[in-house]
């Protein structure tokens, strides 16, 4: 996102380059060869290796200083095959390993989980650094000054195999959908701290701790080997060390299941190739003890934080400071949620803001002392980076809290006070999915948490029989959501089908604008229908002048118009006057009719008979009527009684004006039996109607887990229809698919 890029074109231009494009990468790479070349210039032997490489690291110190704007890159001297990647204000990442085939190996990408495909090693490269490199090894430099940086390899948090499609699934966004129940569960256990496995690690550290950070450092050390036949000496090595055989002593008298547990540190994936290459020792206690130990010390960590969040909300209300949250996309609409949880859990008003209507309604106002919450699945969400970079430039000392799902991301290590781990694993299909139900999760809990700090420290009066009601189904919540996605799956379908060729649906919520701003984005992102989410009452106030006649026309009213077409055709060769026509004098007619009909063209030159034939299709076919149906509306409530009475009123309302009634909402006859029930209207011939039913709770604030569960369920079922719908017909480019939707990418690094 280079800002001066026609600038720099005209520049280079000016200076005998050949610059085929308008593109900001084209005009970055020229710039760097323009100052590389002058480098080179001032060299006795420019193809000394050693040479080359300091006149490269000046091109791109000078190059840097030339642009303008944002940018990430990898660029390559040809001569020597030195590599450089740069992070000037993007996303990158960079990762060390080994190839079976090839050997080492070092990896440069925009994209998190296309390193972790190849490697857990990486290296933290933070903004305004680059690195020189080649596949052995790489160094380190800032932007500015040129000076070197010293950089550590650390392994990812993120699992490998979460990168993987596996069966039954075609479709990563399907299959990130069905493992949003373990994933809400992994978090929870996070935050609760439940297993067995690690109370014990938790005595043993108490107990012995520099058993534990032998342990540890040796876990680590092992980690961080790339070449595989070391790794794997040093791993039959390990087994046999003293370290490792003093831990069946210290887990005697734990659960036989103990080797049946499933690895769950941020080391799991480590842990089970460790396990696999040591074969029948696979169920070794320290094996499972270290990944205990590492768990355990994720679970401070985020007790840390979360104490740490407590706090400074608690201190922010006591101040009469403001906590504003901050986010985009998917993660705003999590935001508008977490705001209702907030009100309603702890008591407390957070509104929930776009960067740039941050930027327009508050940056002025922001005081010392104030906290601001961003929320950003990659981590690298550019708009969110600006709005810290303004608020610190502006002088304002601010906390900055986040919530990530990338721990090694720019926002978690460079922009935060106190950040979050969402902890549900690498997302591979664009649309956020479990990612947006661990973000509503980790919100929730936050809310919990800060509503018992209130009450036991007596700050602010909060109900202990409603305090206790949301504590408990924190635990609900994975349950509830593998219960939705199992008993909507048909009506799902079925709803999918009626609606994937829609060209524009409107999704109305009662008290839960998120979910609908959230169903709307997902249908829009990954079925490129057009799509709007409202609080429900609010569509009556503009929008529902949609319903009735419109000129929104999508397949099905094209479909229409080219039957009334075929009609109108029977009806000419059918009349005494056109029997007898040629294919010139139906030509003549029907050019006739499509400018009438469309463009008010009143027809010329048409023979006497001609003109009867075509006065008397008008007479007798309305080609506009033919294209006109309903307009689906799509209702997600939750159980309260006011919101479904809410909801049948707004209901009754839009069907008599021409609308098609979905609606997703725990099961109440009155409501389904609204929704089903046809009225009469001129559209009450085609009317359709459709109810998901969602596990019953009770609860206004569960409903949110489960609603967006289905809702994200629905746009795959209409995506996957309607992509192969559109192949069929051989229309190319049309840019619908559940994962690579056209237009969009998994994290926005550009303004």
């Amino acid at each position: 996102n280079i800002t001066n890029c026609d600038q720099l074109k005209e520049w280079l231009l000016s200076r005998g380059h050949d610059v085929k494009s308008d593109n900001d990468g084209e005009m970055l790479v020229h710039t760097i060869e323009h100052f590389f070349a002058m480098e080179l210039k001032k060299l006795k032997n420019s193809n000394n290796s050693g040479q080359r490489y300091a006149a490269f690291k000046t091109a791109i110190i000078e190059a840097s200083k030339k642009t303008t704007g944002s940018f990430a890159a990898v660029v390559v001297d040809p001569v020597t095959e030195l590599m450089a990647c740069i992070k000037a204000g993007s996303s990158l990442y960079m990762g060390e390993g080994t190839h079976d085939a090839h050997g080492g190996f070092i990896i440069a990408s925009s994209d998190l989980a296309s390193v972790l495909s190849m490697t857990k090693i990486i290296y933290p490269i933070k903004e305004d650094e680059f690195a020189l490199y080649t596949h052995e090894k790489a160094d380190f430099y800032n932007i500015k000054t040129g000076d070197s940086i010293r950089k550590e390899k650390t392994r990812s948090h993120l699992k490998v195999e979460e990168t993987e499609l596996k069966k039954p699934f075609k479709y990563f966004m399907e299959q990130e959908i069905f493992s949003e129940v373990d994933a809400s569960r992994k978090v929870i256990n996070y935050f609760a701290d439940k297993s067995p496995l690690i109370q014990l690690a938790r005595k043993i550290t108490v107990k012995d701790p520099e058993f534990v950070k032998e342990l540890k450092r040796e876990m680590l050390r092992l980690a961080s080997i790339t070449q595989l036949p070391t790794f794997k000496t040093e791993a039959v090595r390990f087994l046999k060390s003293k370290t490792a055989e003093k831990v069946p002593a210290f887990v005697k008298g734990c659960s036989p299941a103990l080797s049946t547990l499933p690895f769950e540190s941020f080391l799991a994936d480590f842990f089970e190739e460790l396990c696999g290459i040591l074969g029948p020792e696979k169920s070794n206690p320290a094996i499972k003890f270290a990944d205990a130990l590492f768990m355990l010390e994720e679970i401070a960590d985020i007790g840390f934080s979360v104490n740490a969040f407590v706090k400074r909300m608690a201190a922010c209300y006591k101040n009469g400071n403001t906590a504003y949250f901050v986010a985009c996309g998917t993660s705003y609409n999590a935001a508008k949620c977490a705001s209702v949880f907030f009100n309603k859990i702890a008591g407390i008003n957070i509104t929930a803001y776009l960067p740039g209507d941050f930027r327009s309604q508050c940056l002025e106002a922001v005081e010392n002392g104030d906290i601001i919450i961003g929320i950003s699945q990659s981590g690298e969400t550019k708009d969110l980076i600006d709005v810290f970079n303004q608020v610190k430039d502006a002088g304002k000392k601010v906390v900055n809290i986040n919530v990530v799902n990338n721990v090694n991301s720019t926002i978690a290590l460079e922009k935060s006070d106190i950040f979050i781990p969402l902890h549900c694993g690498p997302e591979i299909a664009v649309p956020a999915t479990k990612s947006f139900i661990n973000q509503l999760l980790v919100l929730y809990i936050l809310a919990v948490y800060l509503a018992g700090h209130f009450s036991d420290e007596n700050i602010k009066h909060v109900s202990k029989t409603g305090f206790e009601k949301h504590k408990k189904n924190i635990y609900r919540i994975p349950k509830l959501i593998g219960a939705a996605i199992k008993n909507s799956r048909d009506t799902v379908r079925q709803t999918g089908l009626d609606l994937f060729l829609e060209p524009s649906i409107h999704i109305l919520a009662t008290g839960m604008q998120g979910i609908a701003r959230e169903g709307a984005l997902k249908v829009r992102e990954v079925v490129l229908n057009h799509t709007e989410g409202f609080e429900a009452p609010e569509f009556k106030h503009g929008p529902n002048t949609i319903l009735g006649v419109n000129t929104i026309f999508g397949m099905e009213g094209v479909g229409g118009l080219v039957n009334k077409f075929s009609d109108t055709i029977k009806y000419a060769i059918s009349r005494k006057a056109g029997k007898n026509f040629a294919a010139g004098s139906l030509y003549n007619i029907f050019r006739a009719v499509s400018d009438y009909a469309f463009f008010d063209i009143k027809p010329k030159g048409l023979s006497r008979e001609e003109t009867e034939i075509f006065t008397g299709i008008f007479r007798e076919h309305n080609f506009f009527e033919s294209m006109y149906t309903n307009y689906p509306l799509v209702f997600v409530t939750g159980p309260n009684s006011r919101d479904i009475n809410l909801t049948i009123s707004q209901i009754n309302t839009h069907k008599i004006r021409g609308a098609n009634i979905y609606v997703i909402a725990e099961e109440n006859r009155i409501l389904r039996d609204t929704a089903a029930k046809s009225v009469p209207s001129m559209y009450s011939k085609t009317y359709k109607s459709g109810y998901i039913v969602l596990p019953r709770t009770g609860d206004d604030l569960l409903v949110f887990f489960m609603s967006s569960v289905v809702l994200q369920l629905l746009a795959f079922e209409m995506s996957v229809r309607k992509m192969n719908f559109l192949d069929r017909l051989e229309i190319r480019d049309h840019g619908v698919h559940p994962d690579s939707p056209k237009n969009v990418s998994k994290s926005i690094t550009v303004d």
